[in-house]
């Protein structure tokens, strides 16, 4: 069978290989000198690093996409043996790793290791799968939204979205109240990443109305719970 193996730098090749083993990685090779080197293995995903003192984590532009079957499960288990390891699952700086969401295509997380590499971990969807979160009813404000969306859960550029959300605020009191509890998810979210007060009263108000409204809204209920979890 075919395999692709990336090859990506990091300034501390022992460092590098620590933090892959926390997550759960098994290490394959390890060589200090003359030429650092490593490679490391989880399943049947195979990553590979060279040290470089010329590398600067915070602005390495190396990336990588893995594909995995079960992107929740690679996530609770990375997620959950980063908690044991270190005490926290850390959502800023450098080592990172970001909570799962659903994209366009995909549904995936963002890891960023401490060489500064940036790995996003993702399941593809179905072609005709609609992202139930980025998708709103209202036809004129929907593909504004979907931006929003992007700027959060795709580009990672809260500070941006922030500055976005503020310029939409007018906007929300013309939706219908399901699009409205998405907009209110995503400036929760938002406030949540830039360790800002949260404002939740007006969702809770939109959940009180209607507490016996169906499958849609269980769905933003259980995303606004999940944040919370995660703050």
């Amino acid at each position: 069978m075919d395999k692709v193996i990336p090859i990506m730098p990091c300034p501390n090749i022992k460092a590098q290989v620590e933090f892959y083993q926390q997550l759960g990685f098994e290490l394959i090779d390890l060589y200090t000198s003359p030429n650092p080197y490593a490679a490391v293995q989880y399943g049947i995903i195979e990553l590979h690093f060279y040290g470089s003192r010329k590398v600067v984590p915070p602005e390495n532009p190396t990336m990588c996409f893995v594909q995995v079957d079960d992107v929740d499960a690679v996530y609770d288990i990375f997620s959950g043996n980063l908690k044991k390891h270190t005490g926290k699952v850390p959502r800023s700086g450098i080592p990172r790793i970001t909570k799962v969401r659903d994209l366009s295509n995909d549904r995936r997380f963002t890891l960023t290791d401490t060489g500064g590499n940036t790995i996003f971990v993702g399941s593809r969807t179905k072609a005709d799968t609609v992202n139930f979160f980025r998708t709103l009813q209202n036809e004129e404000f929907a593909q504004k939204f979907a931006v929003l969306y992007d700027l959060v859960y795709s580009k990672e550029d809260c500070r941006v979205a922030a500055n976005m959300l503020l310029k939409l605020a007018a906007v929300k009191d013309s939706l219908n109240d399901l699009d409205k509890a998405k907009f209110l998810l995503v400036a929760i979210e938002i406030q949540v990443i830039l360790e800002q007060a949260m404002d939740d009263i007006e969702l809770k108000s939109l959940f009180e109305v209607h507490k016996d409204s169906g499958e849609d809204w269980e769905k933003v209920k259980k995303r606004y719970f999940a944040i919370l979890k995660e703050e």
